[in-house]
């Protein structure tokens, strides 16, 4: 019994430390593999904070060209026509001759300064729309647009646009006792019409 006990003590502890050994080394290397995982992600995460932050400063390097427009050259009757890429936008000039392009009565007061072609709505030019829009709108007496509405519209797709570019108008305002009035209910349309090519 003795012998037993005395051999049996020994021969447990080392079969116990024998696998506490084995244990440590099977748990070591997944914990060597987490930390590896650990450290790679925090890598990415880092990258990616430093492109979103580089990004962003190129974004604030880069000024902002259609919150300032350039100021309107003084009597410029010229129409402004932007390359839009094989898309036509049909815009009216505003002649006493011209007759269905200006709506409402033209008795010769009111005179346009500036005129901006509207940018041709990009869904509208995916999906082949064609139309024309009526946009009414008072004449400050510094000659600005104001409380553009539209009146009359072939596809509502094209109504923001219009708006925009009608807002950007400057007239000569109309004249009463040698004093400058506002004058409402003032209209013009614009027509919107694709290239043949571009409606294939």
């Amino acid at each position: 019994m003795i012998a037993r006990f005395i051999i049996g003590v020994p021969l447990a502890a080392i079969v116990t430390l024998s696998l506490f050994m084995l244990m440590r080394i099977l748990v070591q290397p997944e914990r060597d593999l987490r930390e590896d995982v650990v450290e790679s992600v925090a890598i990415d995460i880092t990258r990616a904070q430093r492109n979103e932050e580089s990004n962003t400063d190129r974004r604030q390097e880069r000024p902002d060209v259609e919150d300032q427009p350039p100021p309107p050259p003084p009597m410029d009757t010229r129409t402004e026509r932007p390359d839009l890429g094989g898309l036509q936008v049909g815009i009216p000039d505003i002649d006493l001759n011209l007759g269905g392009n200006q709506v409402g009565p033209i008795d010769g007061e009111i005179q346009p300064l500036v005129r901006v072609p509207p940018e041709y709505p990009i869904r509208a030019a995916e999906r082949g729309i064609e139309g024309q829009v009526c946009v009414a709108f008072t004449v400050t007496v510094e000659g600005t647009v104001e409380n553009p509405e539209v009146y009359y519209s072939d596809s509502n797709l094209l109504n923001s646009a219009s708006v925009r570019a009608i807002s950007r108008f400057r007239y000569q305002p109309r004249i009463v006792d040698g004093q400058p009035v506002p004058r409402p209910n003032v209209r013009f349309c614009f027509d919107y019409y694709l290239e043949e090519a571009s409606r294939r």
